[in-house]
Parts: structure tokens; C-alpha cells; sequence
């Protein structure tokens, strides 16, 4: 196989290291058996079209043309939500570069600008795309369309993918708030991990599908 510009994003599964110490301490295999669950999302994945490894805490997944990308911003929008509805968040990000990878040997400049894009400017849990992505897909140049669909998200300048939409909001919403609940004991003084959750719940209601009926599950900042 030649070396040739590919898609590829790098996602990062949060919160694993402490889940595995939380196994080995107890002598179970949650962790074990929510990646499983998780990852069984890939099950209905065509290999041809579509590239994936997963290894300890790290999930890199390839697409190989322009006509497949739009399926693939599906793919990881239903990773995410996969990998939601078993308590864990991923954060990523996706680039478009050289690529190449055989049986023993993978080089690729396309998962290490994944992988910055995933530890430096996606912070919460997201998928960010680089923006030299973006800017392809706004020049036309013949690619298929990817905006104006829902598929996309954009904040302070970047873009995210987005997986909300108006028939899954409510189901997103009960597994982010189950998840919180679960785990705001061990978030108390973790700055870090709290504001993982604080920023996905800004997501949820700044969403247009959001019920506003719904209530915040994070307590707003009180007086003592």
C-alpha cells in the first residue's frame, strides 16, 4: 500500500485510567465490558471503506476518499454516543494527511495531527475537526457537501462534530446526567474533570433540540 492522504481521527477515552485502577481495586471488569459494549459499534462498519484500531485508551479511525467522509462524520457521531450510553466520554480530533499503515508499520502524519488536535485544542469532550478541513470543504473543489446538514458544530472558532439532533437530545441528556451522578464524588476538587462535565451540559441546552423543561443536573455557583 502507497502512501496516501487519508482521514483519520484519534480519540481519546477520558476518564479510563481511573476507571482501570477502580477494577483493579475491586477485583472486576467494568471498564472492560463498557469498551466492549462500546466498541461493538464498529461491528456494522464496512473495513473496506473504513479503518479501525483501538488499543488501551486510544481509538484511531481511517477513511480513505472524499465520497466516504460525510459517513464517516456519522460513524464518529454514533462512537460518541456509543461510548456515552456506557458512562465514558471520548474527546478527539480529525485531520486529513499522509497516511500509511501495513501489517507491522503505521506512519502517519495524519494521527499526529489527530492526536494534537485531540490533547491541545478539543480540551472537552468532543471531536474537533482541523480546520484545514474545513477551509477544504468551503472552497468546494468539487467535494461533497458536509454543512448545512447537522452534522457540525462551531465554537470560539472551531469546529466539532455534532451528535445532537432532535431525536436523540432527551437520550443524550438522561445518559450525560446518569454519568454526572455517578461519578461527582470523585470529581469534587478536580477542576479538570468537572469542567468536562459543566461544558457538556453547556452543549446540551445551548442545543435547539434542547427541552428546556429539562432540569440542569450540575448545580449553578452558590453564596456561603
Amino acid at each position: 500500500m502507497s502512501i496516501a492522504y487519508t482521514y483519520t481521527a484519534l480519540l481519546d477515552v477520558l476518564s479510563y485510567r481511573f476507571r482501570l485502577q477502580r477494577d483493579i481495586l475491586t477485583g472486576g471488569y467494568s471498564l472492560k465490558n463498557d469498551l466492549e459494549g462500546a466498541l461493538s459499534i464498529f461491528d456494522s462498519v464496512n473495513p473496506e471503506d473504513f479503518g479501525v484500531q483501538a488499543i488501551s485508551d486510544t481509538i484511531i479511525i481511517s477513511c480513505r476518499t472524499h465520497e466516504h467522509f460525510e459517513e464517516f462524520l456519522v460513524i464518529l457521531k454514533k462512537v460518541f454516543i456509543s461510548f456515552l450510553s456506557k458512562g465514558l466520554f471520548v474527546r478527539g480530533g480529525v485531520a486529513y494527511s499522509r497516511h500509511y499503515q501495513n501489517g507491522r508499520v503505521t506512519y502517519s502524519h495524519a494521527i499526529a495531527k489527530a492526536y494534537e488536535i485531540e490533547s491541545k485544542v478539543a480540551i472537552y469532550p468532543r471531536i474537533m475537526i482541523d480546520q484545514n478541513i474545513v477551509d477544504m470543504y468551503n472552497s468546494g473543489a468539487g467535494l461533497p457537501k458536509i454543512f448545512g446538514k447537522g452534522l457540525l458544530a462551531r465554537q470560539n472558532g472551531g469546529c466539532f462534530i455534532n451528535i445532537l439532533d432532535e431525536d436523540n437530545w432527551s437520550q443524550i441528556y438522561e445518559a450525560a446526567k446518569t454519568m454526572y451522578a455517578r461519578d461527582q464524588m470523585s470529581l469534587v476538587s478536580d477542576e479538570a474533570a468537572f469542567a468536562k462535565h459543566q461544558w457538556f451540559q453547556n452543549y446540551l441546552f445551548s442545543s435547539s433540540y434542547a427541552d428546556i423543561e429539562k432540569p440542569k443536573y450540575i448545580e449553578s455557583i452558590g453564596l456561603v
